[in-house]
């Protein structure tokens, strides 16, 4: 097997996506995936060529030799089991698992990434860990509101005793309710939100008192 860096790695998941809607893949679809120039892209594409892993012609378009398919199909499975190793044996949060995963894809052993799979094949065979596990997942989900990144959306779970909570009932705000963060103050006070369709602005303090999952 050739060796790949992770940005080449990279490149070729991309093109692998890129075919399977597709059929074929673009220089200028794969740059604008990558947010990289066409020049940068051609070079990859390259040496990608070079290996045996694609078929490109000057000027045409990119598909995947039946090399190329295994290898990316290879890459996909390891890429998928990691991030089920962090977010169902660990218990980590999706958003988190994939860039911890995207870390570990290209420098994880073979010997590591095989334990990686079989203890999580074992924890998932076994009814009464995995309801344990399952529990410390749902536990970690939880946070407070002002933990909420920018831009992210998150289920209400409860609303803890404070003035806000008033407030926040009395709009019809009851558990299970979605609730935005739009914008947050360079020193983290004050935060607006947005739910059932009004616009708030709220208190660090406040945001607090509000217990998410996302």
């Amino acid at each position: 097997m050739v060796y790949l860096s992770e940005t080449q790695e990279d490149y070729l998941l991309d093109i692998l996506e890129h075919t399977t809607k597709s059929t074929v893949a673009r220089i200028k679809d794969i740059a604008k995936t990558r947010n990289v120039s066409l020049p940068t892209v051609v070079s990859a594409i390259k040496t990608l060529a070079e290996k045996n892993i694609i078929n490109h012609e000057k000027y045409g378009y990119i598909t995947l030799t039946d090399y190329g398919i295994e290898l990316a199909k290879n890459l996909l499975e390891r890429k998928k089991n990691i991030l089920r190793f962090l977010t169902f044996t660990l218990g980590i949060p999706e958003d988190i698992a994939i860039i911890d995963a995207h870390k570990l894809e290209h420098d994880l052993s073979k010997q590591t990434y095989e334990q990686f799979i079989k203890l999580t094949d074992f924890l998932a065979a076994n009814p009464l860990i995995k309801e344990q596990f399952d529990k410390f997942a749902k536990r970690e989900a939880y946070m407070k509101l002002n933990e909420i990144n920018v831009g992210e959306t998150a289920k209400i779970v409860k609303i803890e005793n404070s003035p806000i909570k008033s407030k926040l009932l009395s709009m019809g705000t009851t558990p299970g309710v979605q609730i935005k963060v739009e914008k947050v103050a360079p020193l983290g006070d004050p935060i607006e939100v947005t739910l059932l369709g009004y616009h708030l602005t709220l208190r660090k303090d406040e945001a607090e008192k509000i217990i998410v999952e996302r």
